[in-house]
């Protein structure tokens, strides 16, 4: 399949250059998610600690009562951010595998059309036609890869809007409605 000890090699070295910016890309967004896990981890924690320092501070029950009634919309707002850099860590994460993989396949398209080139060149007469086939299966490949391709960033993009207006409509709704008097 390939000619030369250089082309194999130069193959070799393409694959591990994109099995480390795989690695690369799994390992930063394992590092964020930590992250937004300690982050918010400390916040729940620090906010836990403040509503028992209030609830202890009530001076009668009517006052606790109160208190306790606004405790749940901070947690509800901190779950929401949560889930949003969740998701946006996510999101980045697949955006930059996709794109990983895409420039592989490209680079595997582009190899072997030259492949075929190269043995179009020393084929025997007659062989022009199962040549031309080749080029065509190749071409209609790629054309049926980026209409998939397509689609996907389709659903993909219809699923964070969606996702987005979910966790919006969830903020909203934990927000401390103000009473008319």
């Amino acid at each position: 399949m390939y000619n030369t000890p250089n082309q194999f090699l130069e193959l070799q070295k393409t694959q591990i250059d994109a099995i480390q910016a795989f690695g690369a890309t799994v390992f930063q967004a394992a590092e964020k998610l930590a992250q937004l896990n300690v982050n918010t981890s400390r916040e729940m924690l620090q906010g836990s600690a403040d509503a028992a320092h209030s609830l202890l501070a009530a001076k009668d029950p009517q006052e606790a009562t109160a208190i306790a009634g606004t405790l749940a919309q901070p947690n509800a707002e901190k779950l929401a951010n949560y889930s949003r850099g969740a998701y946006s860590i996510a999101s980045t994460a697949s955006s930059e595998m996709a794109k990983i993989f895409e420039a592989q396949l490209s680079e595997g398209q582009r190899k072997l059309t030259e492949l075929i080139d190269a043995a179009a060149k020393s084929a025997p007469a007659g062989s022009e036609q199962a040549i031309g086939m080749l080029k065509n299966a190749l071409t209609v490949a790629g054309s049926a890869f980026d209409a998939v391709t397509k689609a996907a960033r389709q659903a993909s993009e219809t699923a964070e809007s969606n996702i987005s207006a979910a966790v919006e409509a969830a903020a909203e709704v934990v927000k401390p409605k103000v009473k008319k008097v």
